[in-house]
C-alpha cells in the first residue's frame, strides 16, 4: 500500500496542494455542530468535545473582530421526510433530525449568539438549497473558514461547493471531526490537495487577528 507521505510527494510534484490564502474578508461557517451530531448516544452522533473547544476559540475571535459567523443545522419538517429526498434511505439516522426536537439545536456548549446566522439545510453542503451565497455576498465575504462535522461529509461538501462558487475555503484541521478517524484523515488529505487550505486553529486565529482590522473592513465596504 502507498504511504501518505509518498502520496504527498506524488501530488506536490504534479502541482497539487497550492495555497489559496486569505482574501479581503472572511466569514466562519460552523457546520452541523448540533446535538444530533455531537451527542454520542444519538445514531448520527460522536464525541466532538475537543473540536467544540477549538470551534469556540474561532467563534470568539470572529465575534471580537466583528466578522460574520454562520451556524448550520439539518432539520426536516415533513413527516414523511420528503424534504430529505431519498437521502434518508441511505442514512436512516437522518430521521432523528426532526424539526422542533433537541437533536437539531446547536450544541449549547458553543457560543452561538444573537446576530449569528443560522442556515437550515436539508443535504450535505451548506450551500445546497440555502441562502448562504446571498448572505456571504451581502457581507462582502470572499473567504470561508469551515469548521464542524463531519469531515468526510458535510464539511467536505461545503468546502468543495465554496471553491466552485468562487470563495476561498479554509478548513480548520483540529476544529473538524468525524465518526471515522480514517475518513477524517483521508478527507483532510484530499481537501488539502484539491479544494481548500487546511490549517490549524491557532494559525487561523493569528491570521484573522492580525490581518483584519475594523478600519480595513470598513474601507472595503465603502469602496
Amino acid at each position: 500500500m502507498v504511504q501518505v507521505k509518498d502520496d504527498e510527494v506524488f501530488f506536490e510534484e504534479r502541482g497539487f496542494g497550492k495555497l489559496l490564502g486569505f482574501g479581503q474578508k472572511p466569514g466562519l461557517i460552523v457546520v452541523d455542530m448540533i446535538k444530533g451530531f455531537t451527542d454520542p448516544s444519538m445514531p448520527m452522533g460522536s464525541d466532538l468535545t475537543p473540536q467544540i473547544e477549538k470551534v469556540n476559540k474561532l467563534v470568539n475571535t470572529m465575534h471580537t473582530m466583528d466578522l460574520p459567523v454562520f451556524f448550520t443545522t439539518i432539520s426536516y419538517d415533513d413527516d414523511t421526510f420528503a424534504d430529505s429526498g431519498i437521502w434518508y434511505k441511505k442514512m436512516e439516522g437522518l430521521k432523528t433530525l426532526k424539526a422542533g426536537t433537541d437533536a437539531v439545536n446547536v450544541d449549547p456548549r458553543l457560543d452561538f449568539r444573537l446576530g449569528d446566522g443560522l442556515i437550515i439545510k436539508k443535504y450535505a453542503s451548506a450551500f445546497f438549497g440555502t441562502d448562504l451565497i446571498a448572505r456571504l455576498n451581502a457581507n462582502n465575504i470572499d473567504t470561508v473558514i469551515i469548521v464542524g462535522c463531519t469531515t468526510c461529509g458535510c464539511v467536505r461538501a461545503t468546502a468543495v461547493d465554496a471553491l466552485q462558487y468562487g470563495y476561498r475555503p479554509i478548513v480548520v484541521e483540529d476544529a473538524v471531526g468525524d465518526r471515522s478517524v480514517a475518513s477524517h484523515e483521508q478527507s483532510l488529505f484530499d481537501l488539502r490537495q484539491k479544494y481548500a487550505d487546511v490549517l490549524k486553529t491557532d494559525e487561523v486565529v493569528t491570521t484573522v487577528s492580525s490581518k483584519y482590522s475594523s478600519n480595513s473592513l470598513k474601507a472595503l465596504i465603502n469602496e
